[in-house]
Parts: C-alpha cells; sequence; structure tokens
C-alpha cells in the first residue's frame, strides 16, 4: 500500500460511551427525532399554559423558549420540517412570548389557542393528522405554578 492509500484510509473517529466505542454513524442515529422530542414539547406546552393562568410570568416564558429548543434540535435530525418550525416559531410562538411579556392573560390565551390550532394544522400538512394536541383540563401535577417573585 503506497502512502497515499494510507493517507485517505485514515480510521474514522469514534466515541467512548463508557461501555463501547462507537462509530459517528451509531451516535448518529442515537439522536431524537421529533416523535421523542414532541411530547416533551407538548409537556412544556402544558405547563406555558398553567403556569400563564397563575401569573406566573417567568415560568411560561421559560417553558415557551425550552419548547422552542426542543423543536430546533428536532430540526438537526429532521431537516424537512426546518421552514415550518421556523415559520411557527417567528409568526405562532411570537405573539405568546409577547403577552406573556406584557403579563396579559387575554392577550395570552388567544395566543395560545391559535398556535396550539396551528400547530394541528402543520400536523395536517404533513400527513400527520392523527396527531392532535389538546390541553389537558388539568394542570400538570409535578408542577407548581405558584410566581416565586
Amino acid at each position: 500500500m503506497d502512502q497515499e492509500q494510507k493517507d485517505t484510509e485514515q480510521e474514522s473517529p469514534t466515541g467512548f460511551n463508557g461501555h463501547r466505542d462507537m462509530s459517528l454513524d451509531e451516535i448518529a442515529a442515537l439522536q431524537p427525532g421529533l416523535a421523542i422530542l414532541m411530547p416533551m414539547v407538548g409537556t412544556r406546552w402544558w405547563n406555558v399554559y398553567y403556569a400563564a393562568k397563575e401569573s406566573n410570568w417567568q415560568l411560561a416564558t421559560f417553558q415557551v423558549r425550552e419548547a422552542i429548543s426542543l423543536m430546533k434540535k428536532g430540526v438537526q435530525t429532521r431537516p424537512r420540517y426546518a421552514e415550518a418550525i421556523a415559520d411557527y416559531v417567528e409568526k405562532d410562538l411570537a405573539p405568546v412570548l409577547a403577552a406573556l411579556g406584557e403579563n396579559d392573560f387575554e392577550s395570552f390565551e388567544k395566543a395560545f389557542n391559535a398556535a396550539t390550532d396551528r400547530a394541528n394544522e402543520y400536523h395536517e400538512e404533513f400527513k400527520k393528522g392523527y396527531l392532535v394536541w389538546k390541553l389537558p383540563d388539568h394542570p400538570n401535577p409535578q408542577v407548581d405554578y405558584r410566581p416565586r417573585d
């Protein structure tokens, strides 16, 4: 084997997970897609509503931002949704964040409902109309929504 062949046949990098070496392809395959991330987004969205209802604007805003972060992670593994998610954040979640910033529950609730409806429309557009998110009729029992300030 000549030097040129040796130079082009470099060993691919690996990562050690504490138990074994893994190739980059194996590590990439473990990254979550939207099927894993969206239930977490749904829980954040649930928390947004009940935090705002309790006038915990800080928590509600935090939950929206965390939901956005999760959706952006999903774009890394499912880039075909990148444009739709960017539009959703810009057009549908921006009014939610604006209402939260103004501590205005009435405006928030309208924006929240519109964003929820739009999310379900996206499910239809992407041929996943069987996925319909709805606000639970009770707060998440794992969260204390009372403001801390």
